[in-house]
């Protein structure tokens, strides 16, 4: 047998193992890590934000080949880190009590070997942090490696607990070798007598007639529904991939580029539950070309669900024009509904 030969043949096999062993791990890794000097939640309203970021590579420079695009790549590493030192002066800037963040990565091929997890928490070093992929490669090396998914931030708190908890699945892999596992992360603590919980999400996106994301939001909605009913004030946000609500921002995109907008089901909500959103901001363009503004589709689809006892202060959408993310952060002030005297909810 050739040099040639058995070259080939040990390729074959090594694809064939990292195939077999990325689709059949359904693992779930977590990191956890603890701020060494970590400040607690401060008195009155917490402080949220939801962000995704977009693994750093989907600046106003990218368009992204699943959208209608031609990349596959961020331009450059240079790119990448230019947009991850944004996002991290934002963080910085902003530093809410509880960050729920979407894409976040480990350095790998779409990121060109840039860790953005690491980003994240320099930017939030007061901050404790968990990191659990939805996407995962084995196997592979470092720069072919994936590793994306939900970031979780939080401020110290009284009785804090995180979780991860699945949700249901695409039926076909991701270029038929990658299965994306999804799944939500929660946080629980206790902040001035109220139990509350904390639920960071990231739905499908690409699968047909949205029949995953409905399935993956009935359990979403079935657990906050749970954590309500057991005591909590419940805030479950992220990216959604639905509509939150009727958008009319000026583009020049055609309906091939809006293929995967579907609008959010608010039928599904319980009475008194709330979608809170800052309508005068687009969280999301579409990325079927670089950004221009005006022309890319812009609608919300980032935002908080929450349930009947927990009041909205105030909401805000960052216009950060696309520079550096495809998507927007959104900013929530959240404090306890106050009770009438019968001990109902006050409207």
């Amino acid at each position: 047998m050739s040099v040639i030969l058995i070259l080939l043949v040990l390729v074959i096999g090594y694809g064939v193992a990292v195939w077999r062993v990325t689709v059949s791990d359904r693992s779930i890794p977590v990191d956890v890590v603890e701020a060494v000097d970590g400040a607690a939640i401060g008195a009155g309203p917490i402080e949220v934000m939801v962000w995704n970021v977009g693994y750093a590579g989907l600046g106003a420079g990218s368009d992204f080949r699943a959208d209608g695009g031609k990349m596959i790549l961020p331009p450059s590493r240079d790119a990448v880190e230019d947009n991850l030192a944004a996002i991290e002066s934002v963080l910085s800037e902003q530093s809410p009590d509880v960050v729920l963040m979407q894409e976040l990565a480990r350095p790998g091929f779409l990121t060109r070997g840039v860790d953005v997890v690491a980003g994240a928490r320099r930017a939030l070093p007061d901050h404790n942090s968990m990191f659990s992929p939805d996407i995962r490669t084995r196997l592979l090396p470092g720069p072919m490696s994936l590793r994306h998914g939900l970031g979780l931030f939080w401020r110290k708190a009284e009785g804090e607990e995180v979780a991860t908890i699945r949700l249901p699945e695409e039926p076909e892999p991701i270029l038929g070798f990658i299965k994306r596992r999804y799944h939500v992360e929660v946080l629980t603590f206790q902040h001035e007598g109220t139990d509350w919980a904390f639920v960071n999400v990231h739905l499908s996106a690409f699968d047909e007639g949205a029949n995953t994301r409905m399935q993956q939001l009935r359990e979403v909605l079935g657990l906050a529904r749970g954590l309500y009913e057991s005591g909590h004030a419940v805030a479950v946000g992220g990216d959604w991939n639905m509509r939150l609500a009727p958008t009319d921002f000026k583009s020049t995109s055609d309906d091939s580029a809006l293929f995967w907008i579907h609008d959010f089901p608010e039928e599904e909500l319980d009475a008194g539950w709330q979608v809170a959103i800052d309508p005068s901001t687009p969280t999301v363009r579409t990325n079927e070309r670089p950004f221009r503004p005006d022309e890319n589709y812009r609608t919300i689809i980032d935002g908080l669900i929450v349930s009947p006892n927990v009041d909205v202060v105030s909401v805000r959408g960052i216009d950060l024009n696309f520079q550096n993310t495809d998507h927007q952060p959104v900013r929530y002030s959240l404090a306890v509904k106050a009770q009438d005297t019968a001990g109902d909810i006050a409207p």
